[in-house]
């Protein structure tokens, strides 16, 4: 699982802000603005989008039947998992929005789930 550490950013356009990007957030958590947390997304579960969060692509590992590819976005990093076939090259940009009902967001002090 991807666990990007962040600040949630309630407002306008809420979500969690990760080395300077905003990523997205599902409705119905506790998390209050300002506060510290950590966002899980699991590689499956991001998916190439238009309005997806740009990420360059680091390294490509195919491993037959699915393709792990190693992203760097600002200054972080995550992990896309792909069962059907890409052409991707390292120095690709890939934009990526995760499934808004798979994010996982944790208290970065307690670890609790929000």
């Amino acid at each position: 699982m991807n666990l990007l550490k962040g600040t949630m950013r309630k407002g306008d356009k809420p979500g969690v802000d990760i080395a300077g990007t905003l990523f997205p957030i599902g409705s119905g958590n506790a998390a209050q603005d300002g506060q510290a947390v950590v966002y899980g997304v699991r590689p499956e579960h991001l998916e190439i989008h238009p309005d997806g969060v740009p990420a360059k692509i680091s390294v490509v590992e195919p491993t037959g039947s699915e393709t792990l590819v190693f992203l760097r976005f600002g200054e972080g990093e995550m992990v896309a998992l792909f069962r059907e076939r890409h052409d991707f090259k390292p120095g690709d940009t890939l934009k990526l929005k995760p499934r808004l009902d798979q994010i996982h967001l944790f208290d970065a002090e307690t670890g609790k789930r929000l």
